[in-house]
């Protein structure tokens, strides 16, 4: 005879001290990852605390700060200079294009600033 109402109040309980506990893990995992400058995502983490990226990816707590961390590393990423051997000599030759560039634009600015006054005061005679 099978029991018709069986307790299972304490399976429950375990279950979810073990998530909790894999969860402190993996977030202490996410920490010492940071640490050590290592890519963030989904499949190293997984790697890393040894879950299943299911695990990761049904856990919404877990699945917030992995997409977090893993939008800063990528804006980390744009700011860093991808030629560190350009020399100085190219270095020069870059700004001082830069710089020719910045003096025709401020040009083309004022004309259209003067262009635009005088648009302004024809239009307010027209009135």
């Amino acid at each position: 005879m099978s029991n018709k109402n069986p307790n299972t109040s304490k399976i429950v309980e375990l279950a979810k001290q073990k998530s909790l506990d894999t969860e402190k893990k993996v977030l202490s995992t996410i920490k010492n990852m940071i640490k050590s400058k290592q890519v963030i995502n989904y499949n190293t983490v997984s790697q890393e605390s040894k879950v299943s990226k299911s695990f990761l990816y049904n856990n919404e707590g877990l699945r917030k700060k992995i997409d977090m961390v893993r939008n800063e590393q990528a804006n980390l990423k744009k700011v860093i200079n991808h030629k560190p051997n350009t020399s100085e000599k190219s270095k020069d030759v870059i700004i001082e294009s830069l710089k020719f560039k910045i003096e025709s634009l401020e040009k083309e600015n004022k004309e259209l600033k003067k262009t635009l006054a005088a648009k302004y005061s024809e239009f307010y005679e027209n009135l």
